[in-house]
């Protein structure tokens, strides 16, 4: 039985200048990125490498439609690399343009075509988030779907996953607490998967660890003051995250924030962070004695609580210091929604809700909803 795999060749430089002199850009790369990197990173080396710009395709989070005009132009240059420097959305986005063109994003994600990878591929996250540098999955809205769908295919992995920290020196408040926050779930759905096992255990317990470490130093010493400080450490914690979930799944948290980013466009780091409590709490009442019981021992350890008081509250306390709870109506979501929603997820989130530590049904997910909203 298959216990654990890490595919991508991951490297660590903590400059940009030296990861630029590393993998020394060719004149048959394609650099995919955004804006503002290409502008102060990119533009004043004056490379021979094709680019790509995210933003020249739309805004917010990505859907099929934005990724086929992608695959579009890529396909019109004669490129052998492919580097994708930016957050969740560039770099699973980059995974897709490295496949053999043999159908649409959503023909992708049906899986109703050939999947072959043909191209080599270099991932830099500028998040410390999504850890998907180390994964084989890739996000995109279906808005057909009125939701997110996810393709997990071996020929999404990176050939190599690259650290540089220094490009999350200045990443905004909102997006550092947004994206470590993901990776927070990733590392806590991770740990309580049908699929953990004491491999996917070393970085799901280190990414908690160094998250919820990290926010109590974000929190007492000053916010914005501090992001520089920690980018190494989150930067490693969300790569850990994403290795442990990477081999063993996300479940309910990730498939009930899927509508609500898909059809609100709510930041999928924010999305997650709406769902965590109410999900855990779900999980604690079935079945309270399970794997959740270690991790709430993890929790309580780490954060230096007392043994009567509840880890999971004052984890929630920790969220809402750093991103105040508002209920899903402020969102845009209608009541009428909360149905639909349920409906959704149970129709199109079984590759997700495989990996609960405990089943929901489609009432107990509405539930959920209806108490959040």
């Amino acid at each position: 039985m298959k216990q654990f795999a890490l595919k991508p060749v991951v490297q660590l430089y903590s400059t940009f200048s030296q990861f630029i002199e590393a993998i020394q850009p060719r004149p048959k790369d394609c650099i995919f990125t955004v804006k503002f990197l290409n502008d102060t990173r990119f533009k004043p080396l004056s490379l021979k490498s094709s680019v790509l710009l995210f933003e020249d395709y739309g805004s917010g989070e990505p859907t099929d439609v934005m990724v086929d005009a992608i695959l579009a132009d890529f396909r019109k240059l004669d490129c052998q690399r492919v580097i994708a420097v930016g957050g969740g959305s560039v770099i699973d986005i980059g995974k897709l343009l490295t496949l053999k063109a043999t159908g649409s994003t959503l023909d992708y994600f049906n899986k109703s075509v050939e999947i072959v990878k043909e191209k080599e591929l270099l991932l830099v996250p500028t998040t410390c988030g999504t850890g998907s540098e180390v994964t084989n999955i890739a996000i995109a809205g279906i808005p057909a779907k009125g939701t997110k769908m996810g393709l997990a295919v071996d020929a999404l992995y990176a050939d190599k996953a690259i650290l540089v920290p220094e490009l999350i020196h200045g990443l905004p408040e909102y997006v550092f607490i947004t994206s470590s926050l993901d990776a927070l779930v990733h590392a806590l759905e991770s740990f309580v998967a049908p699929r953990s096992n004491l491999y996917a255990d070393l970085f799901s317990t280190g990414a908690i660890r160094s998250i919820l470490d990290n926010y109590k130093i974000f929190l007492r010493e000053g916010r914005k003051a501090t992001i520089a400080r920690l980018a190494h450490s989150m930067m490693i914690a969300s790569n850990y995250a994403g290795v442990a979930f990477g081999n063993t799944g996300v479940g309910a948290v990730h498939a009930l924030s899927y509508p609500l980013g898909g059809v609100h466009h709510v930041p999928h780091g924010e999305a997650n962070a709406r769902f965590l409590s109410a999900v855990f709490g779900a999980y604690l009442a079935r079945n309270p004695t399970g794997r959740i019981r270690e991790l709430s021992a993890l929790i309580s350890t780490t954060l230096e609580i007392p043994a009567w008081q509840d880890p999971w509250k004052a984890l929630g306390q920790i969220v809402d210091m750093l991103l105040p709870t508002k209920p899903l109506r402020e969102y845009g979501m209608t009541e009428e929604e909360i149905e639909i929603f349920a409906d959704g997820v149970v129709e199109n989130q079984q590759r997700l809700l495989a990996n609960n530590y405990v089943a929901l049904s489609r009432d107990e997910i509405r539930d959920i909803y209806r108490s959040l909203w």
